[in-house]
């Protein structure tokens, strides 16, 4: 028996009911006759991708996969966008103030699935509560990628009034380098002098490790 389709699925039990893969490729096939074509080409290329990981795709990669252009690829990585969002916000409104390095985990616990190391900012109104949070740079952390600038220009364009970074190490154990404390002091410094101060930086491991470098006293 030929496999249902991502497409006849969706008409038949709804797009809640569609994986991950599922939903990408009706995202970028064009034609309701390609999607068995193109989910086998999805699936090959992302099949073992964690969710958030989907969070990272880039025009090649969806040229690669399925031929879209430019400006087709931006439309598809919007929609993506869109709805990280949209998580965010209802994730809000669920009160999401952090008040303390555990709240603060909970933000970027994803970040323990992450075979690469990744920086991420979360940003913060007057009140406390989340903004927003940003991939700020994909591979190993040093103060040469991981400037100043990256973090507070998302800071400024979002009007936050705080912020709190992390980042993870994929071998699990969240002890943090000497790499990881300096490139803090210097997220500090610049924060002081824009009057945008970072609460925090953490470090996530496996299993629900973390620590915390203000908890430290390095920070």
């Amino acid at each position: 028996m030929r496999p249902t389709s991502a497409w006849t699925k969706a008409l038949e039990t709804g797009l809640a009911t569609l994986t991950p893969i599922e939903l990408l490729t009706l995202a970028v096939t064009r034609d309701e006759r390609d999607v068995a074509t193109t989910e086998t080409e999805v699936r090959q290329a992302f099949g073992d991708y964690q969710l958030p990981h989907y969070r990272d795709l880039s025009p090649a990669d969806l040229h690669r996969v399925a031929g879209l252009e430019a400006y087709e690829a931006g439309r598809v990585l919007a929609a993506l966008e869109l709805g990280r969002r949209i998580g965010l916000a209802t994730q809000g409104e669920r009160a999401t103030v952090v008040a303390n390095s555990k709240d603060a985990y909970e933000v970027f616990r994803n970040l323990a699935d992450e075979k690469q190391e990744h920086f991420c900012a979360a940003f913060f109104d007057s009140k406390g509560a989340l903004i927003t949070r940003k991939t700020i740079h994909i591979g190993t952390l040093n103060m040469s990628v991981v400037g100043a600038r990256e973090v507070f220009r998302e800071a400024v364009r979002h009007n936050a009034a705080s912020v709190i970074v992390a980042h993870n190490h994929p071998s699990g154990d969240p002890t943090p380098s000497p790499e990881d404390v300096r490139v803090t002091r210097m997220l500090k410094e610049a924060g002081e002098l824009l009057d945008v101060p970072v609460l925090d930086h953490l470090v996530i491991g496996h299993n629900g490790r973390y620590t915390s470098l203000q908890e430290r006293g390095m920070l």
